[in-house]
């Protein structure tokens, strides 16, 4: 039996480069796929996709007027027209206005209001408050009506929706030539519809 101390065999020059670079790839492998998995390339777990609303469109609704007219009456209900009519005290007019509403949305809320120039609106409300004239705005469809302002829903889809506007001149409360010969213009008077 041979006792005597056996030395490893030496790897060859060429043997020892192999291995070196073995093992330089295997670490840039590891390297690699740890890049992969931080989300630095497509590399990724198990997934899958399925679609769920390939056929689905979501479609907005509408709010808006169609065949809006307006006409003006006398308090005894002839036609007039505002250009040429002249009012003296206790005379009342109507300023009608329909339009026909497009409502079209499963949650909408609106309303439509008959909105006169803000200047003319002011000067009515000081005049009204003096006790000089009334004025006042009905909006009716039907069975029903509102006060200066019409709630909208999609129910009211297609209907014709009339706004009467009337002022009256109080006779009693007018003395010497107060209001003669006064004009104002009734330009920028308009319906508004909006959504709440």
């Amino acid at each position: 039996m041979n006792t005597a101390s056996q030395t490893p065999l030496s790897e060859s020059p060429a043997q020892g480069g192999r291995n070196r670079r073995a093992g330089k790839a295997v670490l840039a492998g590891a390297v690699a796929v740890g890049l992969l998995a931080a989300g630095g390339g497509t590399f990724s777990k198990w997934s899958e996709e399925k679609a769920v609303a390939s056929q689905d469109i979501i479609t907005a609704g509408e709010l808006s007027m169609a065949n809006t007219t307006a006409s003006w009456k006398d308090g005894a209900g002839n036609t007039i027209q505002p250009a040429e009519y002249q009012m003296v005290p206790g005379d009342t007019i109507e300023l009608h206005a329909s339009t026909t509403v497009i409502a079209e949305g499963d949650n909408l809320e609106g309303t439509l209001e008959l909105q006169l120039p803000a200047q003319l609106q002011q000067e009515i409300n000081a005049l009204e408050k003096a006790g000089y004239v009334s004025y006042d705005v009905t909006l009716t469809n039907g069975d029903k009506s509102a006060e200066d302002s019409y709630p909208i829903t999609a129910e009211d889809d297609g209907d014709v929706v009339t706004a009467v506007a009337t002022f009256t001149w109080d006779a009693d409360r007018t003395t010497g030539s107060d209001g003669e010969n006064v004009s104002k213009s009734l330009s920028g008077t308009k319906l508004v519809l909006a959504q709440q």
